[in-house]
């Protein structure tokens, strides 16, 4: 992993003097990304920066990397897999070095833009090409690496990093607000957006998966060539049988995990104890790569049973698991909020992102050797892991009819937009109510959707909570191959193959034992869990008087786009636990106008130590995690009290109790099955704490987790805080 940066002058220009100090500041601005060595190299109308975090040709992988006739010049992030295979095939240039990324080079100068068609890998590319007066820009199939740039002011400019470019005075540090509050992944709108990555600032844009930019330095004219994407179904009768599927894909897996262990420095994986991540750990451990893994213990992680399951895997394994712990109503303070949001460059950020940078903090703390990281990410997106959870309790049937429904509503004319809700599908035909075509095959479009939502969301954060640990991430469920294959399965055998993941699961059944091969989906926050993950937001939004909230609406654009005291109305609702509002959709718009104030500001550069670490770490010790993590289904210092409408009472004749909502009994309790729990109730009365209540009733909060959480889920009993908040949160 490496950062890169560049300046290059358009329209026959050359550079200012004043170039270098831009360059400068990329560098000082991507440090994080590149700890090993640095380099400015400023060539005619071009000048490149270059940080480096050295994995592969330790010694000699120094870029920029040139040809020997000095005309095409090269900065490369990321790791070429098969660049000895790839060098095997060029006739006058071999490289020279050990980098891996010295091929891209070589097979540039022999075959043009052609030269990322054979490429296996993880990649962010600048290229200049001096024959041609042009720069080439170009990313992975997934965006794993990114690439960002802007034309403005008569020069490009781009970087691994939003932030880099703003580092060049022609580059204004605005959010796109029409754009951001139009993005489906903002509102989270039930529709499949095809649209392209949003940057969510003004001007910027990204160089989109499986895509080169090639910009003309003579005219300023900017060309896209997509190069990849993915494969699309096969005809029924060109398809193999279901069983060479499952073996094919697992050869596939296996080559995509060999190919990610290179490396000269150590590695470890990230277990989640899901089917994914442990799959990557057995099939590491069976190369013989030793291994380091690590997880990430929260109260949610530790209720949905990651944290068990990833110490199981690692036991069977022969593995050491180290588990980042953060300890129950843990929050960031605001300046630690803004720091990593800086970090972050997108409003999307929030407590997955939160716990997984803590994750890579405690594992380079506790590992100063890591430089790479094994994750399980991807894997949903292109095997089915999504389909149970959008089949909403139906089959198959049910899932191809929902997301009919969500590719509709991404082209519906607005005039016609209400029959959304009447049955459309049935009512009207999908010619009437699109304003453009779709592929008509839904299942493609939902694949599409899902590779957008890959490079929106899953490779940014994952590359950026990696990079501001100096650690790489590596994604070999994001193998084209592997994802080519998915998507290439025939209409009749979709069901067979990717519903809830049958074929990946099938691949790894002969590594794994039914209990983690067959482990359900289990998202970071779901169900029983989420509360946790909306606390923490709550918390966060309320601290310290809303000062996030009322820094935001102090910025000059913000006030003009959201309601300032409907915002404050909001969250204050959100702490009452009255707001129908997911909480994160109100720290998003935060998000949104603390980035547009840090844009605009005298930035200070990203330093890991800037933001304050308060996970801890324990390893193998179940009962250890529970004591850091806290034994509770909510806060302790939680009020607790009934629902609207909703009492807990007693039926002495029947030897039970009753939870009565608007008059009818929902729920009957048996008072010899649940005393803690009936014990637990009695004492409800919206004014003693969760923890007092569990106190009273002789047991544990966390004994009461399936319980609690599910009133809590409910709306059968609120909670709100009568402690300060920053009391709370210490």
């Amino acid at each position: 992993m490496c950062g890169l940066g560049g300046v290059a002058a358009l329209h026959g220009s050359p550079l200012p003097p004043e170039t270098r100090p831009v360059l400068e500041r990329m560098l000082d601005t991507l440090e994080h990304r590149g700890p090993d060595d640095s380099s400015i190299r400023v060539d005619g109308a071009v000048g490149l920066a270059f940080t480096r975090l050295s994995l592969v040709g330790l010694d000699s992988g120094n870029q920029p990397l040139t040809s020997r006739d000095e005309q095409v010049v090269l900065m490369a992030n990321g790791e070429i897999y098969n660049h000895r295979a790839l060098a095997a095939t060029l006739r006058d240039h071999r490289p020279r070095t050990a980098s891996d990324c010295e091929v891209l080079v070589g097979l540039y100068a022999e075959r043009g833009l052609r030269f990322l068609d054979g490429v296996r890998g993880i990649y962010a590319v600048a290229l200049h090409d001096k024959r041609r007066d042009r720069v080439v820009l170009a990313t992975d199939p997934f965006a794993t690496k990114p690439m960002f740039y802007a034309v403005a002011g008569g020069v490009l400019v781009f970087g691994s990093e939003i932030k880099a470019l703003f580092d060049h005075p022609a580059v204004r540090g605005e959010i796109d607000w029409d754009g951001a509050l139009a993005d489906q992944s903002l509102s989270n709108f039930l529709a499949m957006s095809l649209s392209p990555v949003n940057t969510w600032f003004r001007d910027v844009r990204q160089v989109a998966a499986g895509t080169i930019v090639t910009v003309d330095l003579g005219t300023g004219a900017v060309a896209e060539h997509r190069y990849w994407q993915p494969a699309e179904a096969l005809p029924e009768q060109d398809a193999p049988p279901a069983t060479e599927y499952v073996d094919r894909y697992r050869e596939l897996l296996w080559s995509a995990v060999e190919d990610s262990l290179m490396a000269e420095v150590e590695i470890g994986v990230f277990l989640s104890g899901g089917v994914d991540s442990t799959a990557i750990a057995a099939i590491a451990a069976k190369l013989g790569q030793p291994l380091h893994t690590f997880t990430v213990a929260t109260e949610a992680t530790a209720l949905n049973g990651d944290v068990e399951h990833a110490r199981l895997a690692a036991e069977l394994l022969g593995l050491e698991n180290t588990v980042a712990t953060l300890p129950a109503g843990t929050v960031p303070s605001a300046a630690d909020w803004k720091r990593l949001l800086w970090l972050m460059e997108t409003p999307l950020a929030g407590p997955e992102q939160y716990y997984k940078f803590s994750l890579y903090r405690v594992a380079k703390q506790l590992r100063p050797g890591l430089k790479a990281s094994l994750l399980g990410a991807g894997a949903d997106e292109f095997n089915g892991g999504y389909t149970e959870l959008l089949a909403m309790g139906g089959g198959w049937r049910r899932f191809v009819g929902n997301t009919e429904r969500l590719a509709l509503a991404r082209v519906v004319r607005p005039e016609l937009a209400p029959w959304l809700g009447q049955k459309s599908a049935v009512l009207l035909s999908r010619a009437a109510l699109a304003d453009q075509p779709s592929t008509m095959d839904s299942y493609r479009d939902y694949v599409l959707w899902k590779w957008r939502d890959v490079a929106q969301y899953n490779c940014w954060h994952e590359d950026r909570s990696a990079a501001g640990n100096g650690v790489e991430a590596r994604v070999p469920f994001l193998d084209r191959r592997l994802v080519d294959l998915a998507c290439g399965i025939p209409v009749s055998m979709r069901e067979a193959l990717l519903w809830d993941k049958r074929l990946a699961r099938a691949a790894v059944g002969d590594i794994l034992p039914p209990r983690l091969a067959n482990r359900e989906k289990k998202p970071f926050f779901d169900g029983r869990t989420a509360r946790y993950a909306k606390a923490m937001v709550v918390q966060l939004l309320c601290r310290e008087g809303m000062e996030l909230v009322e820094e935001a609406l102090a910025g000059p654009v913000m006030s003009g786009y959201v309601d300032a005291a409907a915002l404050r109305s909001t969250v204050a609702d959100l702490r009452a636990g009255r707001s129908a509002v997911h909480p994160e959709i109100a720290l998003r718009l935060v998000n949104l106008g603390l980035l547009d104030i840090a844009a605009r500001a005298e930035r200070v550069p990203f330093r890991p130590a800037q933001v304050t670490l308060l996970a801890g770490a324990v390893t193998g010790d179940p009962a250890a995690v529970r004591r850091e993590v806290g034994d509770r289904a909510a806060d302790r210092a939680s009020v607790l009290a009934f629902g609207p409408g909703t009492r807990f009472a007693h039926d002495p004749a029947a030897g039970q109790w009753l939870l009565i909502t608007a008059n009818t009994v929902t729920h009957t309790v048996a008072e010899d099955r649940a005393p803690e729990w009936i014990r637990f109730l009695s004492g409800v009365d919206g004014r003693r704490t969760a923890g007092e209540l569990a106190d009273a009733a002789g047991t544990t909060l966390a004994e009461l987790a399936g319980y609690l959480g599910a009133c809590l889920e409910s709306g059968y009993l609120t909670a709100r805080y009568a402690a300060p908040l920053a009391e709370v949160a210490r």
